[in-house]
């Protein structure tokens, strides 16, 4: 008898502490962060992918250009539907037609810096020239000369290294295998499609840049040896078409 009246107080506890949790639930203030967060984009690089991680495919004409501190706004023309979007902050040229994927629509969104706000923005993670990917030809040239570029240093390769200027000559013959290559980065495209685009010079083929995708980040200037797998024709959409590139690049410390 003792067992169940103990049990029967013990029901009625919980129910009440369950009533009375759901009549006060649990108030959930924001950080700091959170408040004070007031750019177009959040450095993260997992939040980008969140905004523009889609599929759909925007080729977009530049009307105007409104660059502020850590992103450009850029009026442009999709058909004949003219708006705006925000993206990073990088060169862009009016009139020239750009690609980028996805997008979040943003409406009322306001500009301090500008002292207006857009009825509708979307922001953009990243944003392209259509005819970003450099076309390589793929012929054998008998007679090609070999130029150290003026603005490139000579590149002493590292022991097992090959020349831009072989691959380039016979791509056939290192498809699908994997090569080492040393060079100077003379300009990266960092975190677009979940890698960097590296481009690598190393004086023997002019100024021809060979791309490499890679999961580090290289710094502009620097002499680096890479490691990678060799593609070619190669199309990742939105104005990345390559006869020949080098994907999954390590960098060899």
């Amino acid at each position: 008898m003792m067992k169940k009246e103990t049990l029967k107080i013990s029901l009625l506890t919980l129910l009440f502490v369950a009533y009375s949790c759901g009549n006060k639930p649990k108030e959930v203030k924001p950080t700091n962060n959170e408040i004070k967060k007031t750019e177009v984009f959040s450095k993260s690089e997992d939040d980008l992918k969140t905004k523009g991680d889609s599929n759909d495919l925007h080729q977009v004409k530049v009307n105007e250009i409104l660059p502020a501190d850590q992103y450009i706004y850029l009026n442009v023309t999709e058909g004949d539907k003219a708006f705006w979007i925000a993206t990073r902050k990088m060169e862009v040229e009016k009139g020239k037609t750009y690609s980028y994927r996805g997008g979040l629509l943003k409406k009322n969104f306001e500009s301090k810096e500008y002292k207006r706000t857009f009825e509708t923005i979307y922001l953009v993670s990243s944003l392209v020239e259509s005819n970003h990917s450099q076309s390589v030809q793929l012929k054998k040239d008998t007679n090609e000369k070999v130029d150290i570029s003026t603005h490139t240093d000579e590149i002493i390769p590292r022991k097992g290294s090959i020349k831009i200027s072989e691959l380039v000559k016979n791509p056939k013959k290192y498809e699908g295998k994997t090569v080492q290559i040393t060079g100077k980065c003379v300009k990266i495209n960092p975190y677009i499609m979940q890698r960097n685009w590296i481009h690598l010079q190393d004086g023997s083929k002019n100024d021809f840049d060979l791309v490499i995708t890679s999961r580090a980040y290289v710094s502009e200037g620097s002499i680096v040896t890479i490691k990678a797998r060799v593609s070619l024709d190669k199309d990742f959409g939105a104005g990345y078409r390559y006869d020949l590139i080098l994907e999954d690049g390590v960098v060899i410390q």
